[in-house]
């Protein structure tokens, strides 16, 4: 029998950050598996921080989950705002009846070095990252159990955390305290919500290929305050963190396979689980 994600046809599915990026990856692969996709961003810039995403991109992430055939939903929320996500998710699972698949993907990062770190960025990038995959939890989290409570299918999480929880890295330490946070967040619902069998898990990428647009943007906006173009700034944070060699570079797609993997019933029994998906850079 050949190998093949099981489970996922007709679920509902909401992704963080899907205006672009990894996110907008996932929406069109989850949307090509059959599943109907809410996708959540900002649709505005952050003092301090790169370009993130816009209404425009959030729109067009919409039109390619349709083109799949499936519902598509955006829905504008800056993350860092508690009502403005229980809105949207009020939002989305008013249009789409429930969420069974949550992706909390959004994030941001930002080189500053301790001493003068800027306080706006450090509470942009921690509210963001950690505080932002809680808001989501807590208003998506309920709804599962409910239906968990009534004999039905509950529902999966899934959390993008990062390689750099694996190894230390300089000027980056508010984001790598962030995504620490996620991957505690992730064993401490794992144990919480097991009994209402519901999966979370994480996912932990290495350096993603920058893309202009609405590609990857993390490296994308960094090389700018390392004064290089993306492509090489991609190199440099990869070869510092991966195995050596062309194949362990990382892309969205990568990540993406590992996030339908987990979504999927092939990986029923997977919970509470860490899982780099890096080019080796957490085993070094």
């Amino acid at each position: 029998m050949s190998a093949e994600l099981r489970g996922l046809a007709g679920k509902r599915v909401l992704i963080t950050g899907g205006g672009k990026g990894q996110g907008a990856n996932h929406a069109r692969a989850f949307a090509a598996a059959g599943c109907d996709v809410a996708v959540l961003d900002i649709d505005h810039d952050i003092s301090n921080v790169y370009p993130l995403s816009t209404a425009a991109m959030i729109a067009e992430t919409v039109k390619e989950i349709e083109s799949c055939g499936r519902q598509a939903v955006g829905v504008v929320a800056d993350l860092r705002d508690e009502l403005q996500v229980k809105n949207a998710i009020d939002e989305v699972i008013g249009r789409l009846g429930q969420i069974d698949i949550v992706v909390n993907n959004a994030g941001i990062a930002a080189l500053d070095t301790i001493h003068d770190m800027r306080s706006d960025v450090m509470n942009a990038v921690i509210d963001t990252n950690l505080k932002g995959a809680m808001h989501v939890a807590k208003y998506t989290v309920g709804p599962m159990i409910g239906r968990y409570l009534n004999g039905e299918e509950s529902g999966k999480i899934i959390n993008i955390a990062s390689a750099v929880v694996g190894s230390g890295h300089a000027m980056l330490s508010h984001y790598v305290a962030a995504k620490h946070g996620v991957v505690g967040l992730t064993s401490a619902w794992a144990m919480e919500l097991s009994e209402f069998n519901i999966n979370v898990n994480a996912v932990c990428p290495g350096t993603i290929e920058p893309g202009a647009g609405r590609g990857s943007g993390m490296v994308q906006g960094l090389s700018g305050a390392m004064d290089m173009p993306p492509l090489e700034a991609y190199e440099t944070f990869s070869a510092q963190g991966n195995m050596p060699g062309n194949k362990w570079r990382c892309t969205s797609q990568d990540i993406t396979d590992m996030v339908l993997f987990l979504a999927s019933d092939n990986a029923r029994v997977i919970t509470g689980a860490i899982i780099p998906v890096d080019g080796g850079q957490m085993a070094k």
